[in-house]
């Protein structure tokens, strides 16, 4: 049964894309990270209504790209609205302080993305959501160059480098840098780690 839903929603996205212009050949849809430029790829995430995560908020959100940022940070969930300002909860203002007080970078250095495009208020997704949504931030993430890209917990980490590999080192993948540290609602839930993830921090600080 989940299969055949996994299905029906990249039907659906065909018929989207095509509504946006493509052209498709009848083999089953699996978009290639460099398939589609920057602004197509803009146009579909906005609008993408692949799963119900659309119906409790306005838009998907693209995130905060810059294509001469020096560093993208990626997570579960939008931390930045489709205002491409903040998100106010306590992981969207971590990331801020983060930004400004450990790596001292104006946004303009900064790219943030996310596996999932909609609904930032809610901390909970189903795999199915992340399925519909992880090839939108892998080709978003094929268009950028950032010296290090930082996958903000080991969800992430297993969709964009298909593992969940060791955290507080540099690892390489498709041609960029990756380090993986905790998940930010990980780090508010148990502030414990937040010692350790100041580290990794640190540590993608020395690639910039």
């Amino acid at each position: 049964m989940k299969a055949q839903i996994l299905k029906l929603l990249q039907l659906k996205q065909l018929y989207k894309r095509q509504a946006c212009g493509e052209r498709y050949t009848n083999t089953l849809f699996r978009p290639q990270p460099n398939a589609l430029p920057t602004h197509n790829t803009d146009a579909l995430i906005k609008n993408c209504s692949l799963c119900n995560r659309i119906k409790h908020c306005k838009e998907p959100s693209i995130g905060l790209i810059n294509p001469q940022a020096s560093i993208c940070f990626i997570s579960e969930i939008p931390l930045v609205s489709d205002t491409q300002a903040f998100v106010q909860n306590k992981s969207a203002i971590m990331l801020q302080n983060i930004i400004t007080n450990i790596f001292k970078l104006p946004l303009s250095q900064v790219s943030i993305l996310s596996l999932i495009k909609c609904d930032p208020l809610n901390p909970h997704f189903e795999r199915s959501e992340i399925l519909s949504c992880k090839d939108y931030a892998l080709t978003q993430l094929q268009n950028l160059a950032p010296k290090v890209c930082v996958l903000l917990g080991d969800v992430v980490s297993e969709y964009i480098l298909g593992n969940r590999l060791e955290h507080s080192r540099i690892l390489w993948h498709n041609n960029k840098k990756f380090l993986i540290t905790y998940a930010l609602n990980e780090l508010v839930r148990n502030p414990s780690l937040k010692t350790q993830a100041h580290n990794d921090f640190l540590i993608a600080k020395g690639q910039l």
